[in-house]
């Protein structure tokens, strides 16, 4: 048992540390984690030096680290959540937590009502939070890690049902360390407490990764998916659907007679145009230069020449400061049974979009080769 009580915290501090580490990288709810996990192995480092420290000192700094390692963990959970509470009520659990541990300790110097009072106040530390969070888990390693955590709060309140009946009270500290309690409350904390470090730790590690397949799937000057992103995207979504392929009419001419800065903003602000413009469910994507590429799941050709047109109309009429009127060309083409790949329909749509650019761009070609619109202004023009 005296090495079980030095690996303790040292395997803790090792997850702690970890966890500081990742926060490099995942600043949200690492940090959290990582304060909890050194909070708790300080606290399991309290009984290895009551023999130089006297007993009930222990035992209270123990009980408020423990209580501080279970708000932290329950921070890293809200963050890991996006999710807000407010701070003062959790201040206050803390507060009530180390008041009953002074009074247990010293007024009435009854270990295991302070330990009782611990795991109680400690079990509201993470429950509230872990309760805020239940309907927002967004994936299995997300849905494990509340499990683990409820395992957490419920093995504190049922050991703390149980032992109060089997310990019968130690009269002291010394006596207390030498009880069931004790060898029970370290070894259901050991094993519960490295299932939660794991979870944590993998949603983390997810969460990382995720954000760093995000930046390599996104253009960085618009935000939106770049063609690895829209491979990956676009390959998911296996319904019928159309695309919609978009270019800045004479862009070389806005770069160079206005510089590459307002090139830059101008393909920015048509990049947000399109953003507000299209279904929800859409996947639209920069690929490269001044073109853009939508994919409408869902939509046929009429509908989606429908939105382009729309778009265009958008592009025509904003405001557009720094180099004068700005437009924009489309071609438009709709998923056929036997395409083998999105890029056969975008091929499609990008041969529309240079029979609108023939046409003398500004407006919307379809795959059929021919103007969107038959009555509109365009139609006449070509005609």
């Amino acid at each position: 048992m005296d090495h079980f009580a030095f690996l303790l915290p040292v395997i803790f501090c090792v997850f702690g540390l970890t966890f500081l580490f990742v926060a490099c990288h995942e600043p949200r709810s690492a940090p959290w984690w990582g304060l909890g996990y050194l909070a708790a192995a300080l606290g399991f480092v309290m009984p290895i030096l009551s023999t130089t420290v006297p007993g009930p000192f222990c035992a209270l700094i123990a009980d408020t680290l423990f209580l501080l390692a279970l708000s932290f963990y329950g921070q890293g959970l809200l963050r890991q959540f996006r999710r807000r509470l407010p701070i003062v009520p959790r201040v206050a659990i803390v507060a009530v937590g180390v008041v009953a541990s002074v009074v247990s300790t010293f007024v009435l110097q009854n270990p295991t009502l302070a330990l009782s009072a611990n795991d109680v106040l400690t079990s509201l530390c993470l429950g509230v939070p872990a309760v805020a969070v239940l309907r927002h888990a967004r994936g299995a390693a997300e849905r494990l890690l509340l499990a683990v955590v409820f395992m957490v709060i419920g093995d504190a309140l049922i050991r703390n049902v149980v032992m109060i009946v089997l310990n019968r009270n130690p009269a002291d500290f010394e006596t207390f360390l030498a009880s069931p309690y004790a060898f029970f409350m370290q070894s259901t904390s050991t094993l519960i407490g490295l299932l939660l470090a794991f979870a944590a730790l993998g949603c983390v590690t997810l969460e990382v990764i995720g954000r760093y397949k995000d930046v390599a799937d996104r253009d960085p000057m618009t935000g939106l998916f770049n063609r690895r992103g829209f491979d990956r995207l676009a390959g998911q979504k296996t319904r019928a659907g159309a695309v919609i392929v978009c270019d800045i009419d004479h862009f070389k001419k806005i770069n160079d007679r206005h510089g590459h800065a307002a090139g830059d903003a101008v393909i920015a602000k048509v990049a947000q145009i399109l953003v507000d413009g299209h279904a929800g469910d859409a996947v639209l994507a920069r690929f490269g230069g001044e073109e853009f590429v939508l994919y409408l799941p869902g939509l046929t050709v009429s509908a989606a020449a429908h939105v382009a047109e729309g778009l265009q109309t958008r592009i025509g009429s904003a405001d557009w400061p720094h180099t004068g009127p700005v437009t924009a060309s489309f071609g438009v083409a709709e998923t056929r049974l036997d395409d083998l790949s999105i890029y056969e329909v975008v091929a499609r749509a990008d041969r529309a979009l240079y029979g609108a650019k023939l046409a003398g761009r500004n407006r919307v070609f379809t795959e059929a080769g021919r103007p969107a619109d038959l009555h509109s202004e365009n139609a006449r023009a070509v005609a």
